[in-house]
């Protein structure tokens, strides 16, 4: 596929951002350094070239300079104007961190973190990073607020992610790579989430050669985040040369053939991209490409290639990858069904920092899963998965106390950790608050409560709670009464693929006599949906359609089969209608026309 490339200029043009400054050269910088600073940025009337800033770097670092070393060094590790060498890049990262230099140290880190030239070790990652931390590194400090954050080669301490955060928060702009700055705006970490200052940085980034400024300029302009949504922009800036050797950038782009934004849609194209990536040694491309196979996106679903890519992944440390290869042992997809396989994979996970792989592990426990049940230890791995944002820990947690599995029931405790779950945006989590309310478990009854959960769920796209929002206008309770208003949001609730909104409009459609007026053909529409979602009672009315003939021929076959439907549904109305259908005439008996002899009479 051709995809027009546009300058930089261009890219960085774009509204809502003034040009920013050039980095201000580093301190106590030999002249080289100076030099080799000013090709790498492009500074004054010199042209970026990374190939000369690379020769001034290595005369610089010849001379024992630790920040030539340093980012030498990265050169090397990132293939940035010179090919990737993973022995050159620990030979002056090491040079330079044995200084103390702090970025020499940051970007040693780097190397375990990636296993570039050495096996991933994460407590070695966390270990240097905190050296270089101690020595003044400010992206060292915000990505070691990220592992105590997540647990990643450290043990996961919230109080010590945000010392950390806040410590680099406190730290001058300028002492920044600028992608660290955009995912620390971008994520609220260290600073208040402001996705604006966000593509702030990205646009600088991009504006020093930084392939992953583009990169992350195009995921703000694909996301609306930050400055106005632009599809055709973001396309440019991840086709752009300086972006297409950042892995992840050729992963954005499949992302957007896989779905059809902003281009014409193609499976095949995005999963080329997303294994140019893999081989590139991007672990999201790997995650992807595995995804691909064991969805069937662009080919037939290959559980085996997807559990390779996955362990690929994983080997890379990404942490998302561990729960997929637990789930496809647990199902037995594309290798031998074996729970304690996947309870090993969790564990793995877990310790990579995945908070889904901690919700697992708890899973596993109250469901009994290769180890015995246990549900009270499996609300503690639900909580802390909660705790680190991964909201199904705590509605989990939830459901455990409002229905009583494996514990006594507890209808405040669910509350409160629906509440949790609700507050992290989830909408099933304001949707069980809603129904509470409505019912009055374990609260008082409160319908203006249950009206606002419902309406904040049906926000987010909730279907169920769409049909409940109908329920309220068609009953005149916190809203008017108005059977428009109801029909509106059924229709909704029945797009969003729930049944039940479905048949609650076919039955005002079928009704008629107030705001709604009958409508016979499109209730015959409405049932067919609820019907095809499963609803009983639609399949029944459906039969009677066929078998009346109301709205089309009369169909007794498809009527007999609609309502055995519905019987095995457990719909006893469709029973009696199925054996009216079913069953034989009576047999007319000759001894019916004989005349009855009046019993007053004697027989002659």
């Amino acid at each position: 596929m051709d995809f027009r490339l546009a300058p930089l200029t261009l890219l960085l043009s774009v509204p809502g951002l003034a040009q920013e400054r050039p980095l201000p050269p580093m301190p106590a910088a030999t002249d080289n350094l100076v030099e080799a600073q000013r090709y790498w940025l492009g500074q004054g009337e010199v042209k970026r070239d990374r190939s000369r800033a690379a020769e001034l770097y290595l005369k610089a670092a010849e001379g024992g300079d630790p920040e030539a070393m340093a980012h030498l060094g990265r050169m090397h590790f990132r293939g940035e104007g010179i090919p990737k060498d993973a022995a050159q890049a620990m030979t002056w990262l090491k040079a330079s961190a044995a200084k103390g230099n702090a970025r020499g140290l940051y970007h040693l880190a780097e190397l375990y973190q990636n296993g570039f030239g050495v096996p991933v070790n994460k407590a070695e990652y966390a270990r240097l990073l905190r050296r270089a931390a101690d020595a003044g590194c400010a992206d060292a400090m915000a990505e070691l607020g990220q592992c105590y954050e997540s647990g990643v080669g450290v043990g996961w301490d919230l109080g010590a992610a945000r010392a950390w955060y806040e410590k680099a928060a406190g730290q001058p702009s300028s002492h920044f790579y600028p992608m660290t700055l955009e995912w620390m705006y971008q994520a609220g970490s260290g600073f208040p989430k402001d996705p604006a200052e966000a593509f702030r940085y990205a646009k600088l980034a991009a504006s020093q050669g930084y392939g992953a400024g583009l990169r992350q300029m195009g995921m703000h302009l694909l996301d609306g985040e930050g400055v106005p949504e632009n599809p055709q922009a973001a396309l440019e800036c991840f086709t752009h040369p300086d972006a297409l050797g950042e892995p992840q950038a050729l992963v954005a782009l499949a992302g957007m053939l896989k779905s059809g934004i902003g281009v014409t849609k193609d499976e095949d194209r995005a999963v080329a991209l997303y294994l140019q990536a893999a081989k590139a040694g991007d672990p999201s491309g790997m995650w992807w490409v595995a995804n691909c196979h064991e969805r069937g996106i662009g080919g037939p679903v290959d559980y085996q290639q997807a559990v390779r890519w996955y362990v690929k992944a994983c080997e890379n440390q990404l942490r998302w990858a561990f729960p997929r290869v637990a789930m496809l042992y647990h199902r037995g997809q594309g290798v031998c069904q074996d729970d304690k396989r996947a309870l090993e994979w969790v564990a793995q996970g877990a310790q990579a920092g995945s908070e889904e792989a901690v919700f697992l592990q708890g899973h596993f426990l109250k469901n009994g899963w290769g180890v015995p049940k246990d549900v009270p230890k499996a609300l503690g791995y639900y909580a802390e998965s909660g705790s680190r944002g991964f909201v199904q820990g705590w509605a989990l947690t939830a459901e455990c106390y409002l229905t009583g599995d494996g514990i006594e029931k507890n209808y405040a405790l669910a509350v409160e950790y629906y509440r949790k779950a609700a507050d992290l945006g989830w909408a099933g989590a304001q949707h069980q608050l809603g129904w509470i309310y409505q019912n009055g478990l374990g609260v008082a009854v409160n319908l203006t409560e249950a009206y606002r959960f419902y309406a904040l769920a049906s926000e987010s796209g909730y279907a169920t709670s769409m049909n409940q929002i109908g329920w309220f206008h068609a009953k005149g309770l916190v809203v008017p009464k108005s059977e428009e208003m109801a029909l509106s949001w059924y229709l909704r609730a029945g797009a969003g693929g729930d049944k039940s909104g479905w048949w609650n409009a076919a039955c005002l459609y079928d009704s008629g006599g107030g705001e709604v007026r009958e409508d016979l053909p499109k209730a015959r529409h409405a049932y067919a949906e609820a019907a095809a979602l499963g609803h009983p009672q639609a399949m029944r009315k459906l039969g009677e359609f066929l078998e009346k003939g109301l709205v089309g021929p009369r169909d007794l076959d498809q009527a007999l089969e609609w309502y055995r439907k519905a019987v095995e549904k457990g719909d006893e109305e469709a029973r009696e209608a199925y054996l009216r259908l079913t069953m034989p005439p009576p047999v007319k008996d000759d001894l019916d026309d004989l005349p009855i002899a009046d019993p007053g009479e004697e027989p002659e």
